[in-house]
């Protein structure tokens, strides 16, 4: 019998960058959720126990060579040289039938020379809250990484309490991290110029032919333009990273290690999603900033390379990118197609309002999708429509320049505002039942936020605003 084979084309990179590791397999293991869209999407015709052997860290019936790779970052603004991949490891590529190559990355395999104190091991909790929120992202038509299944065991692994352990087999095009041109720049030129070399043959080949200025140039303005693109999503649809440090940035724009992430329940736009951010760093509103910063802690590696005048170009790409990019998701999120001088006015008062009054996100423009008069169930929400007045007298003559009727905007609103959130105390309410061994909820939300603009009525009682206790869930870093 011929073994699945997965190739490791990061093994072209000088060992400096990795390490061999094998998993520490997980043992009772159980394959718990398979996500069939992404599998037949990149054509992955392998079965369940195949998946299973690769989720479990057994890798008898596959021909891979599994690495920890090594990089370095800023983690909350201090640098830290000693990361890596702590709990999980690259086992190959995937190739489609297009030939393109996508990695398969195994979260929660064990330790590896950069675990430091950590066991490598992940849990359930945290495992079930990356796969579906990188679905939850990618139905929403935002850059992510994605997962292709998730497994767990009867192995118990200590975090506050003991846990179900459980691997994550995620999905990407690329692993490389803003921190491995971080650390390659702390190495030496020689190692930064493999690694831009390794980046433009397996990315960027239209770049092959241009001199290694231009390539470092374009390869620094593309990494700047996709990551405010990325940001810009964020903040359109009320997502807040929680743990954005460099070394948890990719290159290609794609959200990226998920932790103590959170959508909004009411706006607030200085919402800390992660407890363990006492100082804000990384809060809602400063996702934008960070983004910048991270993309001049980036740029810092490029240093030798570009001269001044050519970083700053690429930072200003970041700015102007973000900024267009932000007003026309918000636009498109209140029915508007086309865009026009005062639009940004409109979608500034607009926040100001959520935010002063500390509305619903979602329900305000899913409401406003379906809203028919003034007994409608949006101006029921508001606390006092007297203030909102003006805000709707000015949607409304901005709507009226639009193409097509009354109805057609209205469901345009609803084609680009989901009926359905992957709120925190709904991922906590799936975490709970598959820890007893349920994991209907599971599946049932993976393939409903794979289509979150549809209704939806069978999860009808998870489109109402949260109640108090179920809102503004708070998470930590293990999360």
């Amino acid at each position: 019998m011929i073994k699945p084979h997965l190739s490791q084309n990061y093994l072209t990179l000088p060992n400096c960058f990795y390490s061999h590791v094998s998993p520490e397999p997980m043992q009772n293991s159980q394959l718990v959720s398979v996500n069939q869209l992404l599998k037949d999407k990149l054509n992955i015709n392998l079965s369940d126990e195949s998946l299973l052997d690769l989720c479990s860290g057994q890798l008898q019936t596959f021909n891979c060579q599994p690495i920890a790779q090594k990089y370095t970052g800023h983690q909350f603004g201090y640098y830290n040289p000693q990361l890596g991949d702590g709990r999980g490891l690259l086992l190959g590529q995937w190739i489609d039938q297009t030939n393109t190559a996508w990695d398969f990355h195994l979260k929660g395999a064990g330790r590896t020379p950069y675990s430091r104190s950590g066991d490598g091991r992940a849990v359930l909790r945290s495992t079930i809250r990356e796969y579906l929120a990188s679905e939850a992202l990618a139905g929403l038509g935002v850059p992510t990484t994605r997962a292709l299944a998730l497994a767990t065991s009867t192995e118990q692994v200590r975090r506050e309490i003991m846990e179900p352990r459980a691997t994550l087999l995620r999905v990407t095009q690329s692993h490389i991290r803003f921190g491995h041109f971080q650390y390659a720049a702390s190495v030496g030129p020689d190692e930064l110029e493999v690694l831009i070399n390794f980046v433009i043959n397996k990315h960027f080949p239209q770049w092959a032919n241009l001199t290694y200025i231009e390539q470092a140039q374009n390869l620094l303005n593309d990494i700047c333009i996709k990551t405010a693109k990325m940001i810009a999503k964020w903040q359109a649809i009320g997502f807040n990273h929680g743990v954005m440090n460099t070394d948890n940035f990719s290159i290609l724009g794609e959200t990226f290690d998920y932790g103590p992430f959170a959508f909004f329940d009411d706006f607030n736009s200085d919402y800390i999603c992660n407890h363990s951010d006492t100082e804000g760093r990384y809060a809602y509103d400063q996702q934008a900033k960070i983004g910048v910063w991270n993309c001049q802690v980036l740029a810092g590696s490029f240093a030798d390379i570009l001269e001044e005048e050519e970083i700053n170009t690429a930072l200003n790409h970041y700015v102007i990118t973000y900024n267009q990019h932000y007003i026309s998701e918000m636009l498109l999120k209140l029915g508007i197609n086309s865009l026009q001088e005062n639009d940004k006015d409109l979608i500034g008062d607009l926040v100001g309002l959520l935010n002063k009054y500390q509305l619903d996100y979602h329900q305000f423009f899913r409401l406003l999708g379906q809203v028919n008069n003034e007994q409608s169930d949006l101006y029921n929400m508001l606390p006092t429509p007297g203030d909102f007045k003006g805000w709707f007298e000015n949607l409304n003559e901005r709507v009226k320049q639009e193409e097509g009727s009354f109805t057609d905007w209205q469901q345009r609103i609803l084609d680009n505002n989901p009926s359905i959130v992957l709120r925190n105390y709904i991922a906590q309410m799936i975490i709970e039942q598959a820890e007893k061994g349920n994991f209907d909820p599971l599946n049932e939300w993976l393939t409903a936020l794979q289509s979150p603009f549809k209704e939806h009525q069978h999860l009808h009682q998870y489109q109402q605003a949260p109640s108090l206790t179920n809102k503004g869930l708070s998470l930590s870093c293990s999360s």
